[in-house]
Order: C-alpha cells, then sequence, then structure tokens
C-alpha cells in the first residue's frame, strides 16, 4: 500500500468553493477531493504527452500488418493491367490476321465501342447489364 504523505495547499477563493461542491455532492472528505483530481489531472498530462508516441506506435503497428496485404493487391492489380492489355492486343492481332482484309472493320472503332461498354458495365450492378 502506498504511504500517503502530507502537503498544505492554497486555493483561489472559488476554486476552494468548487472543491468543496464536489466533496458535498460525491460525499467525499475534501483531502479525498483533492487527491482524486490531482491524480486525475497528472493522469490527463501523461496521456496527452504520450499521445503522438502512441499514435507513431499504432501507425508502425498498422503498417507492419497492411503492407503485404497492400503490396499483394497492388501486385495482383497489376498482373490484371497486364492480362487485360495482352488480351487486347491478341485479340486486335486475331482480327487482322484471321478476318479476310475485305470484312475488316476499323479496328480503333471496335475498341472505342468496346471501352465504352466495358466502362458502363463497371459503373453498374450485375443485374442491371441486360439493359445496357
Amino acid at each position: 500500500m502506498n504511504k500517503l504523505r502530507f502537503v498544505g495547499v492554497k486555493f483561489r477563493e472559488d476554486v476552494f468553493e468548487q472543491i468543496e461542491v464536489i466533496a458535498k455532492k460525491e460525499g467525499k472528505s475534501l483531502s479525498e477531493v483533492v487527491r482524486n483530481l490531482v491524480n486525475k489531472g497528472l493522469s490527463e498530462r501523461v496521456l496527452e504527452e504520450n499521445t503522438d508516441l502512441i499514435a507513431q506506435i499504432i501507425r508502425q503497428q498498422l503498417e507492419i500488418v497492411l503492407k503485404p496485404h497492400v503490396e499483394r493487391l497492388a501486385s495482383l492489380s497489376s498482373k490484371g493491367g497486364h492480362m487485360s492489355a495482352t488480351a487486347t492486343f491478341l485479340n486486335v492481332q486475331a482480327l487482322m490476321d484471321l478476318v479476310p482484309s475485305e470484312r475488316r472493320k476499323d479496328v480503333r472503332e471496335m475498341y472505342e465501342s468496346a471501352r465504352k461498354k466495358s466502362a458502363a458495365y463497371m459503373r453498374t450492378r450485375t443485374d442491371e447489364w441486360e439493359e445496357i
């Protein structure tokens, strides 16, 4: 058990009256109220002084946990982009190689039409795709 030590403290009249009101309201002695207020103030001060440290620790821990997942998602996104570009150019190449020249259409027009349809598709819910 912690040893209690005595110290005399002087308060302004208005502050002393506030302490008396708190003591009466809580049914405690003036000494108890003053001790509680000082303890609360010290705790808040420690918290305020260490908030930046706590925030830094939390940021570091979040980075440790999230970084592998973020890197994995970036890698998957990059692979998806490469696959999409490959598929686009493969389709164009197939159209150019396999469709007779008299039946070929302008590839740029087909690409723009397909790009617009895919953008519209990405903006809609799946059950609305039939309407586009």
